[in-house]
């Protein structure tokens, strides 16, 4: 079972048990591109990302996205993330989007996925990535709506579901698990303490779709595979 989105380098989050077969973490910006390396290194089924995240825009400069490449270009990451577009937590719209499409671009000429934050912002990222015929990669904790879900799954984006599946209210979300195929999905836990939970997360995922947890396993594995050319 792969959890495509968990920050293991936070001290918050436990590490993984056996149930779970690989785990892709991402970095959070310059700060923590050292610590997500250094916790997968070791072991061949942690994978890391690097990116700038955009929460962390004000303590980046744009020499940092050249820092960046450069990090890309000598640790071979599996994506590029966490990246994107938040409105509600960041004022500054126009530094975020420079930062993201910077990202985009840095994505296309590695031939990297995109590990993407998105807020209150799907239309402006989904404008973004139309712009960049070969972008590919997942929002993670998806949040939009489903028509702007059905247009990213158009565009071959992936989306990740973590415990927010969970409140039973949530039935926007659990509409858009509905009409999503499995080969659309990925399940995380993000910054949860205990990323076993993972597994609640698949059931969740089973009893909205009315599949097995097994399916849901399995084809979740396969798109997480795919998607970061796991090995």
């Amino acid at each position: 079972m792969i959890n495509s989105h968990i920050h293991l380098d936070f001290d918050s989050v436990k590490s993984p048990s056996k149930i779970t077969t690989g785990i892709v973490v991402p970095s959070m910006g310059k700060e923590n591109w050292d610590n997500v390396i250094s916790c997968c290194t070791s072991n061949k089924n942690r994978h890391f990302a690097l990116g700038i995240h955009p929460w962390l825009i004000d303590d980046h400069q744009m020499l940092d996205l050249y820092s960046l490449e450069i990090r890309i270009e000598e640790e071979k990451p599996v994506a590029i993330g966490d990246c994107g577009l938040d409105y509600i937590k960041v004022k500054d719209r126009n530094k975020q989007r420079y930062f993201f499409d910077e990202q985009v671009a840095l994505a296309t000429r590695f031939d990297l996925p995109l590990i993407i934050h998105s807020v209150q912002a799907t239309e402006d990222v989904t404008d973004l990535l139309k712009s960049y015929s070969k972008s590919r990669g997942v929002i993670h904790a998806y949040s939009g709506s489903l028509r702007e879900a059905e247009i990213l799954m158009k565009m071959s984006i992936l989306f990740g579901f973590s415990h927010n599946l969970s409140n039973p209210h949530a039935y926007k979300l659990h509409d858009i698990v509905k009409f999503l195929p499995l080969e659309s999905i990925l399940i995380e836990t993000d910054d949860h303490k205990n990323p076993d939970e993972l597994i609640q997360v698949a059931e969740r995922v089973a009893r909205i779709k009315k599949i097995t947890v097994e399916q849901v396993i399995e084809q979740c594995d396969q798109n997480a595979y795919k998607l970061f050319n796991l090995s």
